[in-house]
């Protein structure tokens, strides 16, 4: 409570023309001066704690600083011991080590003055941790795919070798499959003819040809797409020179643009199909061998040697 130095005065001229008044006003001086110096001890004693517990604090602060500064840097080397032959999940953990790196970095110029910044800060490093837990076990799952290759790694070193054997046996494991499917999956051909055609659809010589008729049956196959595709023929003269039907765009074989004699779309459901493809004669047929070849999908279905007389 502030002192009323205006009235302190007004007492001394009240009573200093008297011995008791001047008595009185020396006890009250007294009674002053002991309380003024009570308040100042008591600041004082509330000063020296107040500072007594700062320090404490910021040593607190400090060694919790300290603590966290050595898990970041665990963590780090705990990235480092992570690697896969995936690509999606290598650029997953660089990025968890780019942020563990820009948090040390903050943490070398962070004063350690405040409960608020370090209490952030553990909750960062937590959830890496977190996150870290996370793809350990996802890399760990990785190696429980085939039990037989299973072993236990007494290191992270030899158990991410082992998981980036493990991934290169899988994807070529699963690249034969997808080979092995797509020829499962592939057209076949079989009485495949090649023959010169009269008006009436029946055989005759090269120079009666009204239209070269190619006459297959597809199989059976179960495992083939359902539904319309393109038939492409492509037919070689004795020459060499491939019969080209200019208005029939080219189709793709093994990354190949090719033109063709011919093109048939088909509907097929799995089931054999009696297929027949024309092609009208413009007079460059000769006499010879010729070669045939049937391709759809991508994929040659068929091919034959044919005598034209």
């Amino acid at each position: 409570m502030p002192l009323n130095f205006d009235y302190l005065l007004s007492i001394m001229d009240e009573h200093v023309k008297s011995e008791e008044g001047q008595e009185l006003l020396v006890k009250r001086l007294k009674t002053i001066v002991i309380v003024l110096t009570v308040v100042l001890i008591t600041l004082l004693v509330f000063f020296l704690i107040a500072r007594h517990e700062n320090r404490m604090n910021m040593q607190v602060i400090h060694e919790e600083k300290e603590i966290l500064q050595q898990e970041l840097t665990e963590l780090s080397h705990g990235y480092d011991g992570l690697k896969s032959n995936n690509d999606s999940l290598n650029a997953k953990l660089t990025f968890e080590q780019e942020k563990i790196a820009g948090l040390i970095g903050e943490m070398k110029t962070f004063r350690a003055s405040s409960y608020a910044e370090i209490n952030r800060y553990k909750k960062e490093v937590n959830t890496l941790k977190a996150i870290m837990r996370g793809y350990v076990v996802q890399i760990d799952s990785l190696g429980r795919i085939n039990k037989k290759l299973l072993a236990e790694n007494s290191t992270v070193k030899k158990q991410m070798d082992w998981v980036r054997e493990r991934n290169k046996t899988l994807e070529e494991k699963t690249t034969r499959m997808e080979e092995t499917l797509e020829r499962a999956a592939t057209l076949s051909v079989e009485r495949f003819n090649l023959s010169p055609i009269n008006t009436r659809e029946k055989t005759t010589a090269i120079r009666k040809c009204a239209q070269l008729k190619a006459g297959f049956v597809i199989t059976k196959n179960v495992t083939a797409k359902r539904g319309a595709r393109d038939i492409y023929l492509r037919v070689t003269r004795p020459d060499g020179n491939v019969i080209i039907d200019e208005g029939i765009p080219a189709f793709k074989y093994q990354n190949v643009e090719l033109a063709c004699t011919a093109r048939r779309e088909i509907v097929y459901e799995g089931e054999q199909l009696e297929v027949s493809i024309y092609w009208p004669n413009d007079g460059s047929l000769v006499q010879g061998k010729y070669v045939a070849d049937l391709f759809s999908e991508g994929q040659q279905i068929g091919t034959g040697e044919f005598i034209l007389k």
